[in-house]
């Protein structure tokens, strides 16, 4: 009989543990397009929550206490490297001790962020938009896979069939990108854009981000000038704004230049498409005039 108490107490600590054992895993990103890679690699086995709205302004945004009270379920949480990062990460323990952190620009060799044209060669604070390259986005997506083995080695074989299935979109992006950007005659190589986010994108294909906000920072009359300067001198007639920023600054530039402003985003939820997007606005600014499209 007392055998037979304790089994019944046993199943009764054990059923619920059981019945979550099918549940997916929680997980949490700071941006929108870091959900998009971890829902391909994880697919039914994980739940992913997005702290950044795609609206915000990952540097500044703070995460409301509904969210942070979210965390607590969660086992997993995916840095980026963005600055805010560092002040969450106390917060995200202190709700949930045992959250696993995992940094998924290990391995990637990050650069200072870009100054505004004209300026002193300084050291800055790192370029955390290490997902608008397709290179480093794979680094990422690796990462990415190997936690979630760690973390539920039972589906090993799902994640890593899933990270194959990224690869493959990384790659058919990447193709689409070089085609919008070196299938036709390109103009010029430079770009204006109101904050410096698309460096490491630049990068890869070949292009220079010239951007109007450094370190954070509002422009001010001189670098303001310093961009007005250099646009006149180049020709460019466009001005491309995120639209999570406020483009007073970027408006007037580009009055200034007898311009227009062009909004890219680099939040899309969507990656496939809001890196082909970025690379198909670029590029119909860039190509020379009278040159097909790719």
């Amino acid at each position: 009989m007392r055998f037979l108490t304790v089994l019944i107490l046993f199943c009764g600590l054990t059923l619920p543990l059981l019945g979550q054992a099918g549940a997916p895993l929680t997980v949490a990103v700071s941006i929108p397009p870091q959900k998009y890679f971890v829902d391909t690699i994880g697919g039914d086995h994980v739940h992913v929550d997005v702290l950044v709205p795609p609206t915000a302004e990952p540097e500044t945004y703070e995460p409301t206490p509904r969210q942070l009270m979210g965390l607590a379920k969660a086992s997993l949480y995916f840095g980026l490297g963005i600055p805010i990062e560092q002040s969450w990460i106390s917060r995200f323990r202190s709700v949930n001790p045992g959250l696993t952190i995992v940094d998924t620009a290990r391995g990637i060799q990050r650069v200072p962020m870009a100054d505004h044209v004209g300026a002193p060669t300084h050291e800055t604070g790192l370029d955390p938009h290490i997902w608008l390259s397709p290179v480093l986005v794979r680094i990422q997506a690796m990462n990415i896979r190997d936690a979630l083995i760690r973390i539920d080695p039972a589906h090993a074989q799902d994640y890593r069939q899933g990270y194959e299935r990224l690869a493959l979109k990384i790659n058919q992006v990447d193709t689409d990108i070089l085609k919008a950007l070196t299938g036709a005659h390109l103009a010029q190589s430079a770009f204006i854009v109101f904050h410096p986010a698309f460096g490491y994108f630049a990068d890869a294909y070949g292009l220079t981000q010239i951007p109007i906000e450094a370190e954070g920072k509002e422009a001010g009359p001189r670098q303001m000038n310093d961009v007005i300067n250099y646009a006149r001198t180049h020709g460019i007639k466009v001005v491309f704004v995120e639209p999570q920023f406020a483009q007073k600054a970027a408006r007037t530039i580009a009055t200034e230049i007898g311009g227009q402003v062009v909004p890219i985003d680099p939040l899309d939820a969507d990656w496939p498409r809001g890196m082909e997007a970025i690379a198909q606005a670029l590029g119909k600014v860039l190509r020379a005039p009278g040159s097909s499209t790719p």
